[in-house]
């Protein structure tokens, strides 16, 4: 094999990895909770999502060929697994988020790598308990309106469907927080899901979730690439400080994820009928999604 088609076969590879990393961040995102940026940071590829997102135009050519794999992950994620997901959760609620807990906590020793040669400064631990207490916060804001409907296409809601889009999104990049949370926070979770399962149904019309999809598609990208911007500019002028505000979301993310799925509603209720085949596989999850997590960020 000469050095073209070596260098062909490593390019291919390459993409692959990031076409499964980019898998992985969808279904993160489609769990409440867990956040796609934490596991963008857990995978390896947090750093290179942002500038490829804030620097498109100016690296075009680069950023494509990065993004183009992570975002076809991240479709075929949410099209093929958001039955799959909201199934295991129902069914196999403590198994499933034992495998993302360990899959984040996996992700903890490549983010204290960068920061332990560093200076610990009260700011900086202040930083760290702000960004924590900050996620752990957005679990206690009261749940948003049962009765949200994505049925009407209206300019109002055009614009409000772009708002939610935006911020969802943000907050999807933002490592620690979860937009899937967000979402569910605001009434507007259940709905979009449905919207998004639809599209994977024969025997429905496609058309109006399609239109309802692209509309909120509009403020996911408005509000990535904003974010992304900022969150480029603190990695660059304040890049250990950074760090230790991410490890603050990051550690709450972690405790977020339990909360979030077992403790609300209460935890009785939420584990009621689980049986000690799906505990013990569970802890195998948890050892197996920090195992994942730990090889594919180091690689």
């Amino acid at each position: 094999m000469n050095k073209t088609d070596k260098k062909q076969k490593s390019k291919i590879l390459q993409m692959i990895f990031l076409a499964i990393k980019g898998f992985i961040i969808g279904i993160a995102n489609v769990i409440p909770g867990v956040s796609g940026g934490t596991l963008a940071l857990v995978l390896g590829i947090y750093e290179d999502l942002i500038d490829s997102i804030s620097h498109f135009i100016s690296k075009f050519k680069k950023s494509i060929s990065f993004l183009i794999p992570v975002l076809i992950g991240i479709i075929l994620a949410f099209l093929s697994m958001s039955h799959v997901v909201t199934y295991c959760l129902d069914n196999y609620l403590f198994a499933t988020v034992m495998l993302f807990f360990g899959a984040v906590l996996g992700g903890m020793p490549m983010l204290t790598k960068v920061i332990k040669k560093e200076k610990v400064t009260f700011s900086r631990i202040l930083i760290l308990i702000l960004t924590f207490a900050f996620t752990i916060g957005l679990l206690f804001i009261n749940k948003g309106n049962a009765n949200v409907s994505l049925e009407h296409i209206t300019f109002t809601n055009i614009l409000l469907w772009i708002l939610i889009g935006a911020i969802a999104s943000a907050t999807m990049v933002i490592p620690g927080v979860s937009g899937s949370a967000f979402l569910m926070t605001i009434g507007y979770y259940e709905p979009i899901m449905n919207t998004v399962k639809s599209l994977t149904l024969s025997d429905t019309s496609k058309g109006h979730a399609i239109a309802v999809v692209c509309i909120f598609g509009v403020g996911v990208v408005l509000g990535i690439a904003g974010i992304s911007k900022l969150i480029d500019f603190l990695l660059k002028k304040y890049r250990i400080s950074t760090f230790w505000g991410i490890i603050g979301f990051v550690l709450a993310s972690a405790l977020v994820i339990i909360i979030q799925n077992l403790f609300f509603g209460g935890i009785s209720n939420n584990l009621a009928g689980t049986s000690v085949i799906e505990y013990i596989l569970g802890i195998a999850l948890f050892f197996g999604g920090f195992f994942m997590a730990y090889k594919l960020g180091d690689k």
